[in-house]
């Protein structure tokens, strides 16, 4: 699981100091500068609507597995603050309609399915509480699954609900801050690709790498 997310943190730098090397040299992806600024003003000019937009958007991808990135792109437009509202909110609410779904719709289906990881969650929840599903959170335990599994036990929805709101907090802080150290494309074109290489921003994102790990210890 560590070593997943270390890779995923790698491809990501990979991904923007690529897109930085192709707005710099490449002068036919002008035109991505001049979306995104434009994108940056239409935040500017209406923030309410352009945040609650933004936070359909992220439930909306959320409910698919495997979009990661989403929560650096939300502090790369709307700052760390409303990020973080956004991916806090987005997140838990994601997470709660997949628990309903598994309580209510599919409940059967996951039993079956994951009836090794059931038998193992289901004893540690009734040993721990709370506090397992809150160290899942934090060691950014697979989010469907946890949801998934969470909905197909004995857990109250309240309990799955504040470990949620709470256990994501510290990776969503992290993310979203390593988002709003990535410059805009208007700055790499004027400074170059070495725009790209921020002190804070490589601190954040390490640390994302480290939290798993620091947790389980």
């Amino acid at each position: 699981m560590l070593r997943q997310r270390i890779v995923s943190l790698i491809v990501l730098l990979a991904v923007v100091l690529c897109l930085g090397l192709a707005v710099r040299f490449v002068p036919d992806l002008q035109w991505l500068v001049d979306r995104e600024q434009a994108l940056r003003q239409a935040v500017e000019t209406a923030p309410l609507l352009s945040w609650i937009l933004g936070l359909a958007v992220y439930i909306l991808l959320s409910l698919v597995p495997g979009t990661a990135g989403k929560s650096v792109v939300c502090g790369w437009l709307f700052g760390l603050w409303p990020a973080v509202l956004m991916v806090n909110i987005g997140l838990t609410a994601t997470a709660v309609l997949s628990f309903l779904l598994a309580r209510f719709v599919f409940a059967k289906f996951v039993l079956r399915g994951w009836h090794d990881k059931m038998r193992i969650l289901n004893g540690w929840f009734q040993r721990e509480g709370a506090f397992a599903l809150l160290a899942l959170r934090m060691v950014h335990a697979p989010f469907t699954v946890v949801n998934y599994c969470a909905g197909a036990t004995r857990i109250p929805l309240r309990t799955f609900w504040w470990t949620t709101h709470l256990g994501i907090l510290p990776g969503t802080l992290v993310f979203t801050f390593a988002g709003t150290r990535i410059p805009s494309l208007k700055e790499v074109v004027l400074l170059g690709p070495w725009a790209l290489l921020d002190g804070p921003l490589l601190a954040a994102l390490g640390f994302t790498a480290a939290v798993p790990f620091v947790v389980r210890l």
